[in-house]
């Protein structure tokens, strides 16, 4: 089963003949593999729609070279042939440079591809043998970077033929669980360089980044959804301007086999799914929608307690569903434009 929604929005924007300066212009489009929608602010709607499809074609040219599910993109090249040095793909760069920044490499690794497809979540669904996990893994934990000139390739530690180029667990990137963000970041920056866009709210569903203050002085709220009963809303993070949430969650992509479930989120250290959480949520002022990304995906795995350590010292707020159904919220600090209030609202 998949669910790609995460984030509910509460607003509820209809775009108006004329685009007064206080009423939205709101399109939904397919992207980045879901359904995004863009919610912006300006006096000319002519203009703003324009700002908006700009922002859109952003989108997919940050996307397209790291999507590992399109066979002639970037990554997928880069992937065909991973025990050669070779340059990264376009914007990996961004991705590994943050996951350093935000000193998370211990629980997101974008080298688990071989992992992954053991699992075939979209597939077969296959719960696989431990010494498949364990074999995956060594590829995983097979590349090197290279100085200065930034390129990267995969050490063969093992003979098993399964690791050689072409094998079924050849070492490979995916770059997924942060390019959504990474492209909601370089959207918004389109339109924050468009004079027509005077605020805008752009959302992939389990990812949504702000720009500016609404212009009737109202915050952005973006609502948490139960992750076990998608009518319930358990919390409301509200924005006053600029800012960036994102949701992991075990619902999204998963299967149940022998009474468990099993869902994409994997521990980089044992190639299993990460326990202990339900879903996860973090938000900012400060951080990126790249940060949001990588921080919801490594704090899920990370669990409840060193995710709420993590939230406290970093100054961003959290809002946990455990394994057990329980609600855990770290407010943001005062003063940073967010917040966060706990509720309960059933949606349709």
């Amino acid at each position: 089963m998949r669910r790609i929604t995460a984030a509910l929005l509460l607003i509820a924007l209809i775009a108006l003949p004329g685009c007064a300066a206080d009423e939205p212009v709101v399109v939904s489009r397919e992207a980045l593999g879901t359904v995004v929608s863009i919610t912006a602010y300006g006096e000319d709607e002519a203009a703003v729609r324009t700002a908006i499809d700009d922002a859109f074609a952003v989108m997919a040219e940050i996307g397209a070279p790291l999507d590992v599910y399109e066979p002639l993109s970037d990554i997928s090249a880069f992937n065909e042939r991973p025990y050669t040095a070779q340059p990264l793909p376009p914007y990996a760069r961004d991705v590994l440079d943050a996951i350093d920044e935000l000193e998370v490499a211990d629980a997101f690794s974008p080298a688990l591809y071989s992992v992954t497809r053991l699992y075939d979540f979209e597939g077969a669904q296959t719960v696989p043998a431990e010494a498949d996990i364990a074999l995956a893994l060594t590829a995983a934990d097979g590349f090197v970077q290279q100085e200065p000139e930034h390129g990267l390739f995969a050490r063969l530690k093992d003979p098993d033929p399964r690791l050689e180029p072409g094998g079924s667990l050849a070492p490979g990137l995916d770059l997924g669980g942060a390019a959504k963000g990474l492209a909601l970041d370089f959207a918004r920056e389109s339109l924050r360089a468009n004079d027509a866009v005077t605020a805008a709210l752009i959302s992939s569903g389990s990812s949504t980044v702000t720009l500016g203050a609404k212009p009737d002085g109202s915050v952005w709220r973006v609502g948490i959804e139960d992750p076990r009963d998608f009518s319930r809303v358990i919390a409301v993070v509200g924005f006053e301007g600029d800012g960036a949430l994102s949701t992991s969650g075990d619902y999204q992509r998963y299967f149940e086999a022998g009474g468990e479930r099993y869902h994409h989120i994997l521990d980089p250290t044992n190639g299993l799914p990460a326990r202990g959480v339900r879903s996860l949520t973090v938000a900012g002022s400060s951080l990126s929608g790249l940060d949001s990304d990588i921080l919801s995906t490594a704090l899920f795995v990370r669990g409840p307690e060193r995710a709420t350590r993590y939230a406290a010292e970093h100054g961003v707020a959290l809002v946990v569903v455990d394994d057990e159904g329980r609600t855990l919220v770290v407010p943001a600090p005062e003063g940073s434009g967010l917040t966060v209030a706990e509720d309960s609202v059933e949606t349709d």
